[in-house]
Order: C-alpha cells, then sequence, then structure tokens
C-alpha cells in the first residue's frame, strides 16, 4: 500500500504533464516492479463492442516490441470482461494452470514470458468500459492484490474514463451534424497534422443542385444534395478527409505526391458525380507545400471555384430542370400527390409527431420505365403513373403514413410501425408489394429503410432507401430491398478497401503476373496475359477482393496504368538484357476509356519504351461494348492502325456476342473460360460451344484462345478440333514475371515463329 501511495504521489507532482496516464502507469509500474501495465477500451464504433489497448507502459529491461494479447481470440476477451463487469478480480497464480483450460492464453503467456498476472476491470459511475492488467508483479504487489486492486481501479477508472470522455468531445465538436464528415475546426486539425514539406490535392466542392420550374430551391432539396454528395466523397476518400466549411461547400484534402494523379483524380470525381446526377461546381489546387491557415487556403481555392460556380448556376440544362407538371397538359402524368419541397416538409412534420414510433421509409420506383414508353408510347407511361400513385397512395392510407411524388418514375412513402427491427418487417413488406399492380417485365421495386431513431432526419431516411432501392434496380426476381447494418459494413469495408489502394499505389504495392499463352500442339508459349496482384502487407490481395470495387469506384483506372507502364518497361528491361520477349496482352476495364484516350495512351507507351506495338495485346471484354461505343470503336480502330493487336476476352459471355463480331473489328477470340468450367472431366456441352466457336472463328479468318483449359482431356480435344492456341491451368498457373522471365530465356521452351499472335496466324499482313 505505502508503494501504491508513492506512486499516487509521484503520478500527481507531475500532473502538468500533458499524458497524465503515462506518468500514473510509469509510477505504479515501476513502485510495484511490474514487467508490464496495459490498459484496454471498449471500442464504442465496433458493433460487437470488442476492447482494444489504449494505454501501455514497459518496464526499460523488457523489450518494447513485443505485442502482448495480439494473437488472442475475440472470445477470451469476451470471457474475461463478462467476469470483470461484476468486479471480479482475475488473477493467474501461475502460467501453468491455464495449459489445459485456457490453451490461446497460455502459449501467449509463455511467449511473452509472463509467469503471473493480475487482471482489474475500469468502470465509472456503474459504467464498466475496460480493464487493465499488471503483468509479473512483485511478490508483496501480488499477495497485496485485494488491498491495492480496488483502490488502484478507482484512481486509473477515474483518469482514463476522462480521457475518453474528452476524446467523444473533441470527436462531437470536429464533426459536422448534417453530413458526419469533419468541420472547419478538423480541417484545421488535420492540417497542422501533415508535415509542412507534403504536397496536397485540395479539391473544393460547391452544390449547387437544380432548381424547380419556379427557379426556386428549397432549404431541404439543398440539404439532401448536400448529404448526397458528402456521402459519395466520404466513400471515396474517407471521413476523415472530407470537410464541410459552408452551408453548402465541401473540401476534400489529401496527400498527393504526384500532379499527374491529381489531375486523374479530378477528372474521376466529376464523372462520378455525373453520374449520380449531382449539379455541383469543382475547383481544385495541387499545392507542393502545406498551407497552415485554413482560412488562406480556403480563400485562394475559392477564387477558383467562384467563376466556375457562377457559369454551372447561369447555365443549367434546361431540359435537366424538374419541370413543374400542368395537370392541364396532356403530356404529362396527371398525379394528385404532394411533391418535392412539399412533401419533404410535411413528411419533416409527421415524424416529429411520431416520438417513439418506428418508420419505414419506402422509396418506389419503376423497372425499365423509359424503356416501358418506348415500347407502349408516353400515353401508355402517364397511365402507369397515375395508377402507381393511386396504389402508393393507399398503402400509405392503409398503413396511417405520408406519401408523394419525388420526380421521374419514384415515389416514396413513410409509414410508422410498432416493429423493432426491419427483419419483423418482413410480413408487411410482402402485403405492400403484394398490393402493387404492375405490367409483366416492368414491375415496381422497392427500396426500405427502417428506422427506430426518431433524431434522423427526412433526408438521411429517404437517401438510404433510395440506396436500397439501386441494389435491385433492374433486376427482375426481387421486389425489394432493405437497407440493413450488413449493407452499411460492406460499404465500410469497401471503403477501406479503397483507402488502401490508395496507400497501395503510393507505395508501387501493385505487380503483374503472367499467364502464359501456348501452342496447343506443342505447349510451347507464344505469349502471355499480364493479370493485377496486389502485394499488400506482404500478403498477396486476390483480384476478386478489390477489382469490382475499383471498377465501381472508377480507381480501376489508376492500377490499370500501372499495370500498362510496368509491362512495357519489363518489355523494354528484358530486351536490353539480350531475352528476347514475347507478346504480352494488358486488360483494359470499360471504365478506362472514361477517364482517357487509350489509342493514344497506349500509343505513347510504346513510343516511350521504343517498344514494337506487336509486342503489346489490348484484352477488352465483349461487355465492355454496352457503354461508350463509339468511343471504343474508334479506340480498336486507331490501335490496330498502328500495328497493336486486340483480343476480344470472354467471347460468348454476354447477350449479344455474335453482333460485337459484326460490329468489333478485332484480332483473337478470347473463349469464355466458364466454358470449359464443368465438374465433369468430359463436359461436352461446353467443348462443343468452344467448337462451335473455333469453327466459325475460321470461317471469318479470326485467331481463338481457348481459356480455362485445367485438363488433358480437354487439351487433346482442342488439337482434335485443330484449335491452335490456349491458356490454363493444364499448361501454367498465373506466376510471379521472375519466374516467367526465366521460362522464356529457355528458347526451348518458346515458339518464335513471329512477333505476335497477330502475325504468325497471317492476320493483317
Amino acid at each position: 500500500m505505502k508503494a501504491l501511495n508513492r506512486a499516487f504521489e509521484r503520478a500527481l507532482d507531475h500532473s502538468e504533464k500533458k499524458d497524465n496516464i503515462a506518468e500514473l502507469l510509469s509510477c505504479i509500474g515501476e513502485e510495484l516492479s511490474c514487467d508490464r501495465i496495459c490498459v484496454f477500451e471498449v471500442n464504442e464504433e465496433d458493433k460487437d463492442k470488442k476492447c482494444v489497448k489504449t494505454y501501455e507502459w514497459v518496464h526499460r529491461s523488457i523489450r518494447h516490441d513485443r505485442i502482448f494479447w495480439q494473437s488472442l481470440s475475440d472470445t477470451v476477451f469476451d470471457a474475461w470482461y463478462g467476469r470483470l463487469q461484476q468486479h471480479e478480480i482475475i488473477t493467474v497464480t501461475d502460467t501453468d494452470d491455464l495449459k489445459e483450460y485456457d490453451p490461446d492464453v497460455y502459449r501467449v503467456f509463455t511467449e511473452q514470458g509472463i509467469h503471473r498476472a493480475v487482471v482489474s476491470g475500469l468502470a465509472f459511475h456503474g459504467k464498466a468500459f475496460g480493464f487493465f492488467v499488471l503483468e509479473n508483479p512483485s511478490d508483496d504487489a501480488f499477495s497485496d492484490r485485494e488491498l491495492l486492486m480496488p483502490g488502484l481501479r478507482y484512481v486509473l477508472s477515474s483518469m482514463v474514463y476522462s480521457e475518453h470522455l474528452v476524446r467523444r468531445l473533441m470527436r462531437i465538436g470536429y464533426k459536422d451534424s448534417l453530413t458526419g464528415v469533419g468541420n472547419r475546426l478538423a480541417l484545421q486539425e488535420h492540417l497542422y497534422q501533415i508535415e509542412e514539406k507534403s504536397s496536397l490535392s485540395i479539391i473544393y466542392f460547391d452544390v449547387i443542385g437544380w432548381r424547380n420550374g419556379e427557379g426556386k430551391q428549397h432549404h431541404l432539396e439543398i440539404e439532401q444534395t448536400v448529404f448526397r454528395t458528402a456521402k459519395l466523397l466520404a466513400e471515396l476518400y474517407g471521413e476523415h478527409h472530407v470537410f464541410r466549411t459552408a452551408v453548402t461547400e465541401l473540401l476534400v484534402v489529401t496527400e498527393q505526391e504526384s500532379e499527374i494523379l491529381y489531375e486523374e483524380e479530378l477528372l474521376r470525381i466529376k464523372v462520378l458525380l455525373r453520374e449520380h446526377n449531382l449539379l455541383v461546381a469543382v475547383a481544385s489546387l495541387w499545392k507542393a507545400n502545406v498551407d497552415k491557415p485554413v482560412d488562406a487556403l480556403l480563400h485562394s481555392v475559392h477564387q477558383v471555384l467562384l467563376p466556375k460556380r457562377r457559369m454551372l448556376a447561369a447555365h443549367r440544362d434546361p431540359e435537366t430542370v424538374p419541370i413543374k407538371l400542368d395537370e392541364n397538359h396532356d403530356d404529362f402524368a396527371k398525379i394528385d400527390m404532394m411533391r418535392g419541397n412539399e412533401f419533404f416538409q410535411k413528411a419533416e412534420a409527421f415524424l416529429g409527431e411520431l416520438f417513439e414510433e418506428s418508420v419505414a421509409t419506402i422509396v418506389f420506383d419503376i423497372n425499365h420505365f423509359k424503356l416501358y414508353n418506348d415500347i407502349f408510347g408516353r400515353q401508355a407511361g402517364n397511365t402507369y403513373l397515375e395508377n402507381l400513385a393511386a396504389e402508393v397512395d393507399k398503402i400509405a392510407e392503409r398503413y396511417n403514413g405520408v406519401c408523394g411524388y419525388t420526380g421521374g418514375d419514384t415515389f416514396c412513402a413513410f409509414i410508422p410501425s410498432e416493429k423493432k427491427d426491419y427483419r419483423d418487417f418482413v410480413t408487411e413488406a410482402d402485403a405492400i408489394y403484394g398490393m402493387l399492380d404492375s405490367p409483366e417485365g416492368f414491375a415496381t421495386v422497392l427500396g426500405i429503410y427502417f428506422s427506430t431513431d426518431r433524431r434522423e432526419s427526412v433526408t438521411s431516411m429517404y437517401d438510404r432507401a433510395l440506396g436500397a432501392l439501386h441494389n435491385i434496380k433492374g433486376e427482375f426476381l426481387r421486389g425489394y430491398h432493405f437497407y440493413s447494418q450488413e449493407t452499411h459494413d460492406h460499404q465500410k469495408e469497401d471503403q477501406m478497401v479503397i483507402l488502401d489502394v490508395k496507400d497501395g499505389l503510393r507505395n508501387n504495392e501493385f505487380i503483374f503476373y503472367v499467364q502464359p499463352q501456348v501452342l496447343v500442339s506443342n505447349s510451347k508459349i507464344i505469349g502471355g496475359e499480364a493479370l493485377v496482384r496486389w502485394m499488400h502487407k506482404g500478403k498477396l490481395i486476390p483480384p476478386v477482393k478489390f477489382i469490382p470495387i475499383l471498377e465501381k469506384t472508377g480507381y480501376i483506372y489508376q492500377i490499370d496504368c500501372a499495370v500498362w507502364e510496368n509491362v512495357a518497361q519489363w518489355l523494354s528491361d528484358v530486351k536490353k538484357r539480350g531475352i528476347e520477349p514475347v507478346p504480352i496482352s494488358v486488360n483494359v476495364s470499360r471504365v478506362d476509356f472514361y477517364f482517357a484516350d487509350i489509342a493514344d495512351h497506349f500509343i505513347n507507351l510504346v513510343k516511350k519504351y521504343e517498344l514494337n506495338p506487336s509486342m503489346i495485346g489490348i484484352e477488352i471484354t465483349e461487355s465492355a461494348l454496352t457503354d461508350n461505343m463509339n468511343t471504343i470503336l474508334d479506340a480498336i480502330k486507331r490501335m490496330r492502325e498502328y500495328g497493336f493487336h486486340v483480343l476480344m476476352d470472354d467471347f460468348g459471355s454476354g447477350s449479344s456476342s455474335l453482333s460485337m463480331l459484326h460490329t468489333m473489328d478485332v484480332d483473337v477470340l478470347k473463349t469464355d473460360m466458364q466454358f470449359l468450367a464443368g465438374n465433369d472431366d468430359h463436359d461436352e456441352r461446353g467443348m462443343n460451344l468452344v467448337r462451335t466457336i473455333v469453327t466459325m472463328a475460321k470461317n471469318l479468318g479470326m485467331t481463338v484462345v481457348s481459356e480455362g483449359v485445367e485438363t488433358e482431356w480437354q487439351k487433346d480435344m482442342l488439337v482434335d478440333m485443330n484449335a491452335n492456341y490456349a491458356q490454363g491451368y493444364y499448361f501454367y498457373r498465373p506466376m510471379p514475371v521472375e519466374e516467367f522471365e526465366k521460362l522464356i530465356a529457355d528458347r526451348s521452351n518458346v515458339e518464335y515463329g513471329a512477333k505476335s499472335i497477330k502475325n504468325k496466324l497471317g492476320l493483317g499482313k
């Protein structure tokens, strides 16, 4: 007890120090002769409320690089925390006692040299929020633990809880209440934490939004547009990089080493804003050094923004501005329902009177409504809208809710419920969907957000229901979809991937593997396909984990550019080292065509590395041609004229493969590997499809590379049908470029009949 009193006195004598808890732990650890003291707190942001280590003191004689408890399973923390909530002091008298009933703890204790420990909970005003551990205390301290721990728990709990409260208040004070992103104070703090020599990308967004037919814009519409814009930016950059600096103004600040990457980033975000129908003026600066004062920073970028804002506000496209519908006009549906501002104001007042009741926000939308108008005529489309409006009105009346028309073919209803969870609302959702009468093939689909928090704004609830709707828009098998925590978690996981990708680009973590392409007859290598791989923190991340997310957000362009550059550099390098390379094909995503002139990009690339264009193949998936058709066809034509060979990847996977052959002039077809992916080794059906494609291609004077060859039977069947080229695990798996280089360095492994598949097959002579 004397030792503990001395520790408290020493800590209080140094109370003017900023880190009081660290000082207290140091005094306690030395007076009680411990090896280490760790403090764990509940992570409030974790839905499972797991404990994480927040403070630690380690005796100077102990190695500081030891990771204490890093490898323990979550169940260990759960079991201990439950006991500690009952104010139990957990004592490990001898580590060997843990060997049988707690092997995980035994293993870690043994590795760390812990032969005994004392654990106590942290609690303040009856609320448990963590625990702390004394590792290898002295004999006296260990024997007097029942006397020591209550006092130590009280003092440490008070200090830790105080720091915890300060952190919470700081988070609240630095966040914008509407959007959840940072405010001006957070921006100032963020700038102070960035090194002065850092290069910054600063993008300023001024939300303008669309006006109604009277040229007015209600504050709720402005609020909703700001909320949606902030949400999009937070998904792309992370909340800690986005700041709301004025009513309609948002700022994104990121460290960006390259001005070229900054320009690409700017183009990407403008495309995404347009795709989300957000009318936002965008200005930007790239600064080689950090400006610390926020006001000076905002002023400089605001000067760039003002002319763009004026121009955008003065030249709003009249065709995209919502038109006030005249019920006497035959061209428009006669919808006797609250619209836009009026509806959201009514809904806001309606929700304010519900108090404790749960609310389901339902957004109604018609699948393929534009196509319905094209097929059946505008008048039929108006009738469909009018009927749907009447049905939505009946639903709102039946469930004592409120509904409105939000434009286009979209309606919204707010319905009170006694249910406490969206899973309990499924029966009502089935009933609501059953009340809708839709033409076959053009069903109404619903996005539903179930809320139990009456503090949520109308804007937030509507936007989340709209987000749920977008998950099934265009589908035929699902009629409605709930916004859920799982959906949010997936979005959060996607965002973490995006943040890691940005770090990976800076750290050159994206590399390429090569899968050889061979002559079927003798298995000799005639080329290869470059496949992106991500080496992150020493682990290889599978493409399926990040490619779909990057295509959705537009980041795939930066990854593809890095791979194309690395391939060209490698081809040039091996040639200089006396190894004759083989042609390598690279993948081009449909998203890439939005961000650059792909033909110019590859032409400049081969000029930079002094390569023959025939050494790089351009693989474009069949599905890419469903978007931006004219741009892609023009790029293909220019690349082939310059000497590149173009491959149609995954041929046969789309719904218009034959039409694509007629439209797109390519050199090589790569059959969809799914044709050979049957569980049965003798998949005659899949092989017959490949045979049909090979025969058709020969009649058209084209070449086929059969992907997905995994068995000897498949290879023999390709030989039997006179298919010349193949790619698959039977011959080679994708391999690091160093291994591929060793393969082609042995000329006996390679067929050097020509410089490319294109010329080897007599094409383009």
